[in-house]
């Protein structure tokens, strides 16, 4: 049974899909994520490992994807700050159809249409990885939009005040 050997092959799915994840980043920042195992240190290789091994199991179990909103959110906020692409972004997702596919052809494997319900359950999560990224996008821009909007009050205000002095103390205004 598919379940059986894909259950057996579970580290080793995880690990490439790991480095899979890790290959959309620069040389030196890859070997860091990969390499660097304290949590404090590495926070972001720490989240990319938590989340994809939770949405592994998530997959593997049949969970739905809205059910693993906080696992695809740990993946994703980085990829979105650090502004991926959306397909880069969520791409990941859609990459473990392929390793799923390879275990299913090694020895000893039956897919006998165990292969098209986690298809399903993928396309499901990568879909909903997209929502996902978006959200995250829309909350990053309504930030940028506020810290704009509360600096250029704090110039208006400075604005204001230096009027007022000007105001209240004439002598000091530029001349014509």
């Amino acid at each position: 049974m598919l379940d059986r050997e894909i259950e057996k092959h579970r580290g080793e799915i995880l690990e490439r899909w790991i480095d899979g994840v890790m290959k959309g980043y620069p040389e030196e920042t890859a070997k860091f994520l990969r390499n660097q195992s304290d949590r404090f240190a590495n926070p972001v290789g720490a989240s990319l490992r938590e989340g994809l091994s939770e949405l592994l199991d998530g997959v593997f179990r049949g969970v739905e994807p809205d059910e693993l909103t906080s696992a695809l959110d740990r993946v994703i906020r980085v990829r979105a700050v650090q502004e991926f692409s959306p397909s880069a972004a969520v791409g990941f997702v859609f990459d473990l159809k392929d390793l799923l596919r390879e275990v299913a052809k090694g020895p000893g494997a039956d897919a006998s249409g165990s292969l098209d319900a986690l298809d399903d359950r993928i396309e499901r999560l990568g879909l909903h990885a997209f929502d996902v990224y978006m959200s995250c996008r829309e909350q990053m821009w309504s930030i940028r939009m506020q810290e704009i909007r509360n600096q250029s009050l704090g110039i208006l205000e400075r604005m204001q005040e230096w009027r007022e002095k000007r105001a209240e103390n004439p002598e000091h205004a530029p001349r014509p």
